[in-house]
Formats: structure tokens, C-alpha cells, sequence
């Protein structure tokens, strides 16, 4: 018989989420939120785009993306935006062009344009084997940027070197996610996200044992970021079986912090494991008598209860009349049914 799951039916995985906002951490040069379907670029930007390069004039071309920024619609602007990073990537194989590209990304990097920073997040990965000590270093400042939208394209440049060579390259992962600043440990968490991979099933173990530190990090930014961002809408749906299983581990600590983790993993739109085990695991959270950690429950009850509202409410009402349960339950079930 096919293991049931959790499913919200008509809804896909909300985008990888940083202080709020909605951007996910793509693969590709740039965050996927900006992967908009490609518009199109202007004909008299294009020819900007080509004269700066020919006269080597990133100032100009920095000017140009700014404008743009402010004066067009988002997509036209993201999609113009993407149309750059993907030029600037290109003629990889001109070691001149190579060197240019560099010094424009160096430079890139750290201007007072957010966008001009963008683009430098989004360029720096194809420079590591070339130029690892001071990629790493200019990565690793951009993940501690004022802006969050640099901050998430530096976590994107993280996930895109680990990913060009996880056996060699894991290991700065390791390295970067115990770095002093929390918003290093952040963008770290994050990438997890756009790291984990289903083709690669073998990443699930290093990707778990790189959070698990993490699980009890009181930072209030880390926590949003690794319950229900890089547990619930990264490894358990890349992962579902090694992912539940961790939990399942994690779930007999104490820490206020693990278990409410452990629930918000299962807030997530889309939840691909075993009902009766999620069921099981948040049952024991729903009777923690600290409002932090049943709350966490009844959320992940709420989500469940609405993705499959004919298996589950039956069981929520019957877990109402536990008096143990019966505050966190009844906070889901009021909610799963207005």
C-alpha cells in the first residue's frame, strides 16, 4: 500500500523565506524570485548593455540597472536584471573577458547600489576555483549585508558553490555555518534550501547533520529560517524519509527551541511524509505545556488539517477530549475550519 502524505492540493512551496520576505534561493546566477519569465530586453538596453562591455564602463552599466530599477515595472526590471547576469556569465572561455568580469564583480561588490551588489552575488561563484580565498571573503560579507535582498543572493552564491562540487566543497559549508555572525549562520541555513537535491539522495545525511547545531539557536532570524524554511520547505520534501526520521531523533530534547523547529517543519504547504508519523510526532508536541511549543503543534495541525481535513479533523476531534491536548488541538481545529 502507497504511504499517504500530506498534501495542499491547488498550492505550490512558498518561496524560501529571510526576515519576511518571499525570495527563493534559485540555482541559476541569480535568487529563483527573480527568474521571471524573460520579457524580453530593449533593444536600446541591449546596445547599452554591449557598449559597456566594449568600453569597459560598469559604472555606466550599474547607472543603467538603477534606472531601470526605478522606472519600470518589477518584472521588466528583474527580467532585464537577469538578462545581465546571464550576458556577464557568458564568454567564459576568453581568459580577458575572464579578468574584466572579475575586477567588475570585485567592484560590484561593493558599491552603494543594491542591485550592483546583486549582480556581484550572482557572479561570484564563477570565479572560486580561480579566486577561492577572496570569493570566500566577499561572499561572506555580502551574507552580512544591510539589504536582505543581497543578503539572499549571497546565499544563492553559497548553494551554487556547494553544488558545483558538494564532495569537495561541503566542507566550507561546515566551516561558513559556524561562523561568529548569525547572519553568516543565516545565509548558511538558507542555502541548504537550493543545495538539497532528490537526484542526490546521498546529501541528505551532511545537509541534517550541518542543521542539527542549529536546531537550538535561540537567534529569532536563524529559528524562522531552519523550522519552517530549510526543515519543512527544503530537506522534508527533498528528503521526506530522512528528514522525518531526524525529527523523530530530535524529538525527545527539551529545548523549547528543537521542538518548536521540530513543529514548524510541518507548517509547510506541502508535506510529503507518512501522516500517522507526522501525527505521532506532533501529538507529543501538542502536550508540551509550554504555549511556544504547542503552539508551533497546532500550527502544523492547522496546515494538515486543511490539506487533508476528511482523515484529519476526525482525529483532531478525538484528540480534543484529551485535556492534555485539548488547548493546542482546539487552537487548530478553530482555525483548519473557518
Amino acid at each position: 500500500m502507497a504511504t499517504r502524505t500530506f498534501s495542499q492540493r491547488g498550492r505550490g512551496v512558498r518561496s524560501g523565506t529571510e526576515e519576511g520576505t518571499g525570495v527563493s534561493t534559485g540555482r541559476s546566477g541569480a535568487p529563483a524570485a527573480n527568474a521571471v519569465a524573460d520579457i524580453g530586453m530593449p533593444d536600446y538596453l541591449r546596445v547599452q548593455l554591449e557598449r559597456t562591455l566594449q568600453f569597459d564602463e560598469p559604472e555606466a552599466l550599474i547607472a543603467t540597472m538603477v534606472a531601470v530599477q526605478r522606472q519600470r515595472p518589477s518584472a521588466e526590471s528583474a527580467a532585464f536584471q537577469n538578462c545581465i547576469i546571464r550576458r556577464l556569465r557568458g564568454d567564459a572561455e576568453s581568459s580577458a573577458y575572464r579578468r574584466k568580469i572579475w575586477m567588475w564583480t570585485r567592484m560590484c561588490s561593493s558599491r552603494p547600489e543594491v542591485e550592483a551588489r546583486q549582480v556581484a552575488c550572482a557572479l561570484l561563484d564563477a570565479f572560486w576555483k580561480d579566486h577561492r580565498k577572496e570569493v570566500e571573503k566577499l561572499t561572506l560579507n555580502l551574507a552580512r549585508d544591510e539589504e536582505h535582498e543581497v543578503r539572499l543572493y549571497a546565499a544563492s552564491t553559497m548553494a551554487r558553490i556547494i553544488r558545483s562540487n558538494f564532495r569537495s566543497y561541503f566542507r566550507y559549508m561546515r566551516l561558513w555555518s559556524r561562523h561568529a555572525d548569525p547572519s553568516v549562520r543565516r545565509q548558511v541555513i538558507i542555502a541548504t534550501v537550493a543545495v538539497a537535491d532528490s537526484n542526490h539522495p546521498e546529501w541528505a545525511r551532511p545537509l541534517l547533520d550541518l542543521l542539527e547545531p542549529h536546531m537550538s539557536d535561540r537567534d529569532p532570524y536563524i529559528r524562522r529560517n531552519l523550522g519552517p524554511f530549510a526543515l519543512g520547505q527544503g530537506l522534508l520534501r527533498v528528503y521526506p524519509e530522512e528528514t522525518l526520521e531526524r525529527c523523530e531523533r530530535w524529538l525527545p530534547s527539551e529545548d523549547e527551541i528543537v521542538r518548536w523547529n521540530i513543529g514548524m517543519a510541518f507548517a509547510t504547504p506541502v508535506i510529503p511524509v507518512d501522516r500517522a508519523r507526522a501525527l505521532a510526532i506532533l501529538k507529543l508536541l501538542a502536550s508540551d505545556t509550554r504555549r511556544f511549543v504547542w503552539g508551533a503543534a497546532a500550527a502544523a495541525l492547522q496546515n494538515l488539517a486543511k490539506a487533508e481535513p476528511v482523515e484529519v479533523l476526525p482525529i483532531l476531534k478525538k484528540w480534543q477530549e484529551d485535556p492534555g491536548l485539548r488547548v493546542a488541538v482546539s487552537t487548530a481545529f478553530s482555525r483548519s475550519v473557518r
